[in-house]
């Protein structure tokens, strides 16, 4: 990963603005919350050992919230504890009843069913190509080579920021590192040009406007693609589970093209009418990036290799799917990137962040599913959908999406919100007669990259740019307030019409 500011890493950066894991009451509430719900009798018509089921789960959404631990630790905490009270989360009456039903067996099966799933490799297969765009220095070349070409003008330079992170978008799963770890690194080094220092009145010379203008368009393009954020794959498999809805990467950028496209034109206009800087134009800034340009020479052989393994990779994802899966396209991929050099085994070894998502998202899809496995999300489904009974499945569908959207202000992980949310609301749309699912559940997954413009700590840059030092927090807040409204209103005017023909 490359340096970020003063010589930090974006870990160093995310551990200064987020919750410090030492204090006690971090591992205290998750088990408080856990202990109070378990404590109430189940409602009507739910089964007590869902009712327990869903008191570990909310136990643990609140752990991921707070963070006692970091987040693969509290999901194998709560697979295990489910694992262990297995006859009394897990299993009903019923069940335990059956003839030659080993409860321990079923459990661990389940509490592993994380592992196989295709779509978890996938996560981790990608977290390689990040990688691969670290190692062979591809991403910052072509961060440099766009600051160059259009940073006379600060509004330009706004368009290169956006039109960097577009370009490596579709190959870069981790917002965080293709944000947090890419463009930033290369961003923070222009406002000192034009003495526009962090933390200063003179942040909003031209610093304030960059650093926002990053974080709106790597929210937009974090929704544009399938591939361009980690749980936007866990999403699709939650819709496929609970909704019987496949959305191919096809599917997904043809429903959101014309939002986002839209958008991210928008957005360096936009932050530069709202949030103007103050330094409008100037020549220090190409100058720069043709000297770094200058500094790394030529085209290595791994950004060749690599450059043209990202395209099979998107082809494959693209066109290979009736010979190819998804996932085996990827995994082909990463084979070849350690056949070719452009990675060596010991840098996956190194790589805590894709062994870490790995073990996070397969413990959270089994946590999940057992929402669906002991019959909560059915209960809920059915008890939201008759509160929505009498209003027609469109204006139905419109609660839900604003529903599930600005109930993001209430989590710190776009991954803890899908987990927790989405097969409740994807739930709640299949109760509801004459709900168009597909629809439904194609506006739902294309708003999970632009809800992290919400706050500080909606999505893993987020703390990144706030900690830059440019945007002071009260800014942070109202400008994360606006352009969520901005995003929104952008689905539902143009994303809801376009959708229901496309679908």
């Amino acid at each position: 990963m490359s340096t970020l500011a003063h010589g930090t890493g974006p870990s160093e950066v995310l551990s200064e603005h987020l919750p410090h894991h030492s204090f006690p009451w971090r591992a205290l509430v998750p088990i408080a919350v856990a202990a109070a719900i378990a404590l109430f009798p189940a409602p009507d018509g739910l089964p007590q050992h869902a009712w327990y089921y869903f008191a570990i789960f909310a136990g643990v959404i609140v752990a991921l919230m707070v963070e006692p631990l970091p987040g693969a630790a509290v999901g194998v905490i709560g697979v295990t504890l489910a694992t262990v009270l297995c006859t009394f989360v897990l299993f009903g009456p019923d069940q335990l009843a059956k003839p030659g039903f080993k409860a321990p067996a079923e459990a661990l099966k389940w509490a592993l069913s994380g592992f196989a799933n295709g779509t978890v490799w996938l996560i981790f297969a990608a977290f390689m190509f990040a990688l691969g765009y670290e190692k062979a220095g591809l991403g910052r070349r072509i961060a440099l080579l766009l600051v160059k070409l259009l940073g006379r003008r600060t509004l330009t330079l706004g368009y290169a920021v956006a039109i960097a992170d577009l370009i490596l978008a579709p190959f870069t799963p981790s917002n965080t590192a293709r944000s947090g770890g890419t463009i930033f690194p290369v961003i923070r080094n222009l406002p000192a040009l034009y003495d526009s220092k962090p933390n200063e009145p003179s942040s909003r010379r031209i610093g304030g406007y960059l650093m926002w203008t990053a974080l709106a368009a790597t929210c937009v393009t974090s929704s544009m693609f399938l591939t361009s954020m980690a749980p936007n794959l866990l999403a699709v498999e939650l819709a496929k589970k609970i909704a019987k809805v496949d959305i191919s990467w096809t599917q997904w950028f043809m429903a959101f093209a014309p939002v986002g496209i839209l958008l991210l034109l928008a957005v360096p206009l936009l932050v530069y009418l709202i949030y103007p800087p103050e330094v409008k134009q100037g020549d220090e800034v190409p100058k720069w990036a043709a000297v770094e340009l200058d500094k790394m020479g030529g085209l290595t052989s791994r950004e060749i290799w690599l450059s043209a393994l990202v395209l099979l990779a998107l082809g494959l994802w693209i066109f290979g799917g009736t010979w190819v899966d998804a996932t085996t396209a990827a995994l082909i991929v990463v084979s070849l990137m350690l056949m070719l050099g452009v990675l060596s085994w010991d840098d996956m070894l190194a790589n805590k962040q894709a062994w870490n998502t790995l073990v996070w998202f397969a413990t959270l899809v089994a946590l999940a599913d057992g929402l669906g496995r002991t019959g909560f999300v059915a209960w809920f489904a059915k008890a939201l959908g008759g509160q929505l009974g009498g209003i027609a499945p469109f204006s139905a569908m419109i609660v839900l999406v604003l529903v599930f959207f600005f109930t993001h202000y209430m989590f710190a992980s776009i991954t803890a919100h899908v987990t927790a949310m989405l097969p409740v609301i994807l739930a709640t749309g299949a109760a509801i007669p004459g709900m168009p699912l597909m629809q439904l559940s194609m506006l739902l997954v294309v708003t999970l990259g632009i809800m992290g413009i919400l706050t500080p700590y909606a999505t893993g840059p987020s703390p990144v740019y706030y900690g830059s030092g440019y945007i002071a927090g009260r800014d942070f807040w109202r400008l994360g307030a606006i352009f969520g409204v901005i995003y929104i209103a952008a689905v539902l005017l143009i994303g809801v019409p376009w959708t229901s023909m496309v679908q």
